[in-house]
């Protein structure tokens, strides 16, 4: 089996969709499209051989050109594989929440499946040069998303704020592509994991892709674009934002910054550790004290996103797989919990929190959703989260106890909040706000269901997703 089939399935897929755009089952064939792509991902995770960390369903060509040869080689390891398969589950999940609501649905099922090719090439590529340009390209998308549809006149503001933060880290990166281009003389990320820059230019090279991933994730003090970003974007905008766009700086670190810069990885940890205690302990106070349940959640985001990036720079295996579980389970969370306000959004029109209560007496299915994914937020056992942030926590006992102290300090506090917010939207007396009481619909149903069944399945078992992905990781440890 080869990743060239899946390109082969996308490209027959976009001529599709393409095809019905203008007709009356566009909705219908976007959607079944993209489940069957989420099938055939699913396969790929059934047919990966556990025990190698390398390489696998490898498909590779040669651009040949007078005076240029290049060669392009795609495919899987044990970390893309699994943030392939979010990408896509996600994306379906977006357009089953876009299902009923007929004034944007083709539009938007575009941009998604825009978005969707792009990561897809940017989780499967071994090439710099198109790594670089994935991460810059999926801006796009969102940005039209959240110009296009959002909640208010201030989603013109929120969209340039959102891409031009998350812009300005190209040009340093851009700088430091060409910076290996010209000592290695090659974008082929393969080679240059074998590659071994001296002490001074990794701590160089660091600093020009440290600050491009560092907004995306985002760290303090490059997080102010995500809570109006979150707020002004769409119900499904924000999943994408949540559940995608910031794995992407966290892929990044791992890909790049981890690989190929372990003595910089050291020499900056300290810089690494202050920011992202600051981000979870301010987040997590403006989380507490935040009226608007959208912008609480966008900075329970930020808190959740930086705990894993401890994770990543603990330089410990256990770290490391963990810091990858905890983003995956973020992905799950964080999207369900933005589906959930969202929908009570688009019922009501109103983000205040003070104007809700008591609406688990007339919405049982949706409050019981939203008190598996509140669970999920603040790490409760048997959801994925807490496998991420226990052992995160674990692995920072043997790296700095006072980041450990710091960090717990925002788990103590995600309790604080996430329980806040569900007894303050679901429990009390019915305000006079809310007339008319409407639970989920079916395609809500689904999206939520399937949702809460990836967070307790991987759970209740990660040893599924930890095995492929300590093979992997392990080997790009053994450069510290």
């Amino acid at each position: 089996m080869s990743i060239k089939y899946l390109y082969i399935i996308m490209v027959i897929m976009s001529v599709i969709n393409v095809c019905v755009a203008n007709t009356q089952w566009s909705r219908k064939v976007f959607l079944l499209n993209n489940i069957f792509l989420f099938l055939v991902t699913l396969s790929f995770w059934v047919f990966y051989n556990k025990m190698l960390g390398v390489l696998q369903f490898a498909w590779g060509f040669k651009i040949a050109i007078p005076n240029f040869t290049h060669h392009l080689l795609f495919g899987l390891n044990g970390l893309s594989m699994f943030f392939l398969i979010l990408t896509v589950f996600l994306s379906c999940i977006c357009l089953f929440l876009n299902f009923e609501k007929p004034y944007k649905y083709n539009d938007f099922n575009f941009l998604l499946w825009i978005l969707q090719i792009i990561l897809v090439l940017f989780f499967t590529t071994t090439d710099l040069v198109i790594f670089f340009t994935c991460f810059e390209l999926s801006l796009i998308p969102i940005f039209l998303i959240i110009l296009i549809w959002g909640s208010s006149v201030r989603r013109v503001l929120a969209s340039y704020y959102f891409y031009v933060y998350t812009g300005l880290g190209a040009v340093l990166m851009i700088i430091g592509i060409c910076l290996i281009v010209f000592e290695c003389g090659t974008t082929n990320m393969l080679i240059l994991q074998l590659h071994k820059f001296n002490g001074h230019k990794q701590i160089m090279l660091f600093f020009f892709f440290f600050w491009g991933f560092a907004i995306k994730i985002p760290m303090f003090p490059f997080h102010l674009w995500l809570p109006e970003a979150h707020v002004e974007a769409p119900t499904e905008g924000s999943i994408l934002l949540a559940g995608l766009l910031l794995k992407l700086g966290g892929y990044g670190f791992i890909k790049i910054l981890i690989s190929y810069f372990p003595v910089a990885c050291i020499y900056y940890s300290p810089l690494v550790y202050g920011m992202c205690i600051a981000s979870i302990i301010l987040t997590s106070f403006e989380a507490l004290v935040q009226n608007d349940f959208k912008r609480l959640i966008a900075y329970t985001s930020v808190s959740h996103m930086n705990f894993a990036v401890l994770g990543i720079f603990s330089q410990t295996i256990q770290g490391l797989v963990c810091a990858v579980i905890l983003m995956l389970a973020h992905g799950l969370v964080s999207s369900g919990l933005f589906a959930v306000v969202g929908m009570i959004y688009e019922r009501y029109s109103s983000r205040q929190i003070e104007y809700y209560g008591g609406l688990i007496i007339g919405m049982p299915l949706l409050g019981t959703f939203f008190f598996i994914m509140t669970l999920g937020n603040f790490g409760f056992p048997l959801t994925l989260n807490f496998v991420g942030e226990l052992l995160i926590l674990a692995s920072l006992a043997h790296t700095n106890l006072f980041v450990l102290f710091a960090s717990a300090i925002g788990l103590f506090l995600s309790v604080a909040y996430s329980i806040i917010l569900y007894n303050k939207l679901m429990f009390g007396n019915v305000k006079p706000f809310i007339r008319k009481i409407k639970d989920v619909t079916l395609f809500e149903f689904n999206s939520l269901l399937s949702l809460t069944l990836g967070c307790l399945f991987f759970g209740i078992w990660p040893m599924s997703v930890i095995e492929p992905l300590y093979m992997t990781l392990s080997l790009v440890l053994l450069r510290f």
